[in-house]
């Protein structure tokens, strides 16, 4: 069981990514969760998420993306068609949603009351899938993390 991190600032949770095994980053799905909400909020909020952290919402998705439970997809949904950061409903991969896999993402979302993101979401992957996800996930591998694991952002 991972121990308390603090993640207060938006220095504090780039360490806090440091932390989690690329390679197997399930003990850390709760933290992950709260990270990731943590940086929507700094996104969207007066800050507007300025700076280099920037980043830390997308490498907090990939790795949620890896875990792959399918009621994270609200969550990582939500980044991308509910936000009102227009860089964030740009530039996040709408990929990251489907960890869990195409269908089983779909049939969780259906199954538990999700119309609206099933709906969407199917559409999307009917028209909008480039790249397919298996190649994005293997691009987001090596453009945030070394072929040892290690991540690849800066300190800040």
């Amino acid at each position: 069981m991972p121990m308390s991190v603090d993640l207060s600032s938006p220095a504090s949770r780039r360490e806090a990514l440091r932390m989690v095994d690329v390679g197997d980053p399930r003990p850390h799905h709760g933290m992950l969760r709260e990270l990731f909400d943590l940086e929507r909020d700094w996104r969207e909020g007066p800050d507007g998420g300025e700076s280099d952290e920037y980043e830390q919402i997308y490498v907090a998705a990939f790795l949620l993306f890896l875990i792959g439970d399918p009621a994270d997809s609200c969550r990582l949904y939500a980044a991308k068609f509910r936000t009102g950061d227009m860089d964030l409903g740009t530039g996040f991969d709408a990929q990251a949603i489907f960890g869990a896999g195409r269908h089983e993402t779909l049939r969780w979302l259906s199954e538990n009351g999700y119309t609206d993101e099933h709906a969407q979401l199917s559409e999307w992957l009917l028209h909008a899938e480039d790249p397919k996800i298996e190649d994005w996930a293997r691009h987001m591998r090596t453009y945030f993390y070394s072929p040892q694991g290690a991540l690849l952002l800066d300190e800040l």
